[in-house]
């Protein structure tokens, strides 16, 4: 099995570099082809009955759910090989304009198709993958969840969208030339320097083909992560460079003394929560307003609507995505809405991660705040503690650092709370 870590991890670094490449405009297309090919051994899926039965004999706990962990990487793997020449499609003709219609029968049809290589992979459905992917986490508790988020902000937001100042975006305010200062200014108070993250590449560069929100990966934990933006003036894509940074963060801080297993594999939210924990700091209406050189109060009431709306938007997503989730291996998703619909939803329930994410963020600001002041931003021991979870990788679940650091249960109440809070 040590063989097949190495392989696994080499290919894990070269794929991802790859994907960060074209996403960073910096090569054509995603050319994984060679990739996969090459470690044939990994993405064949051919050695998961071994690993499964390693897994199953192993005498701890604590190795069963490290072994596991490994197993569903090589399946990940493996998955994303089968998609990949589907993906490269999907994403050639959205660049060359297809109509909503076009992507969405291609989209229904890459539903199917991952449907049918997740049973071949020993998954009887989309859920069934995503529970794997996801010990402990309760889906069905999350469609409740998400229902009930839904139907109390609808009020609040009808209220934070007719607030004044509400719908400012701020694109004077903060400006594109900014954007990297702005993200400087606010990690600073926290001892946190961009230029001194272990292995952190920034590219600010524009491209034509570049994507134009921040984003963050890392070929390799720790030791090569990207934070890539494209200077942008408002609110939302400073919010977007926020978030990313904290993703990016969190696994330049990583320990190079932990496993893979605990590196690279894990909670497939994890990394957004901290960057919802990182994003939070823009929301903050005294740093917000001094950033954006605004008033207090009109930057809360636009940052408030924002979120709110965001929210909002998420928790709709989540009936659909458990749907297609549900479907049988080999199904295609249907007429769930109108065009363009299957290019929000999908079968990975990345709508149950987003509200995860944003519960951990929401939640770990109000304990910051509540442990170092309202302008919990300016104390560095706040600072510290984020290094010091940023080192555990991906050891924890979301759920689990919630616990470790005895916020409340992640989910509609504690969330509510805080967001409908006066």
């Amino acid at each position: 099995m040590a063989d097949l870590r190495a392989r696994f991890e080499s290919f894990r670094e070269e794929r991802e570099r790859a994907r960060l490449e074209h996403a960073a405009g910096l090569a054509a297309d995603f050319g994984v082809a060679r990739i996969d090919a090459e470690y044939g051994d990994v993405t064949s899926g051919d050695a998961l009955p071994a690993l499964r039965a390693d897994a199953a004999a192993a005498s701890f706990e604590r190795e069963r759910e490290l072994r596991t962990r490994f197993a569903l990487g090589v399946a990940q793997a493996a998955l994303a090989s089968q998609l990949a020449e589907t993906d490269a499609h999907i994403d050639s003709r959205r660049r060359a304009g297809a109509e909503p219609e076009e992507l969405d029968e291609l989209r229904s049809e890459r539903i199917a198709l991952r449907s049918r290589c997740l049973a071949r992979l020993g998954f009887p459905s989309s859920r069934a993958w995503a529970e794997a992917l996801r010990p402990g986490v309760d889906l069905a508790r999350w469609a409740s969840e998400a229902s009930r988020i839904s139907a109390q902000l609808e009020p609040a937001l009808r209220d934070a969208q007719a607030a004044p100042g509400a719908g400012s975006s701020f694109e004077l305010e903060l400006p594109a030339a900014r954007m990297r200062a702005a993200l400087d200014f606010a990690l600073e108070g926290l001892g946190v320097e961009l230029e001194r993250a272990p292995g952190l590449w920034i590219d600010p560069e524009p491209r034509a083909e570049k994507l134009p929100l921040a984003f963050a990966g890392a070929p390799r934990l720790p030791g090569d992560v990207w934070l890539a933006f494209v200077p942008q003036p408002g609110a939302a894509a400073h919010g977007a460079l926020f978030a990313a940074a904290g993703a990016a963060l969190h696994g330049a801080y990583t320990s190079p003394a932990l496993p893979l297993e605990q590196r690279c594999l894990g909670d497939p939210a994890l990394a957004s929560g901290f960057g919802e924990v990182a994003r939070a700091l823009l929301r903050e209406p005294a740093l917000g307003a001094e950033l954006a050189r605004v008033d207090a109060e009109h930057f809360a009431a636009a940052s408030r609507r924002a979120k709110l709306s965001e929210l909002a938007r998420t928790a709709g997503r989540v009936r659909d995505e458990l749907a297609l989730a549900d479907l049988a291996p080999g199904e295609g998703a249907g007429a769930l809405g109108p065009p363009g619909l299957l290019a929000q939803v999908g079968p990975a329930l990345t709508s149950v991660d987003e509200l995860r994410a944003a519960a951990f963020g929401t939640a770990f600001a109000r304990g910051l705040r509540a442990r170092h002041g309202r302008e919990y931003w300016k104390v560095r021991r706040a600072g510290e503690l984020l290094k010091e979870l940023w080192s555990t990788g991906t050891t924890y679940t979301l759920e689990a650092l919630a616990r470790e650091l005895e916020l409340p249960p992640l989910g509609a109440e504690a969330l509510l709370e805080a967001e409908l809070a006066p």
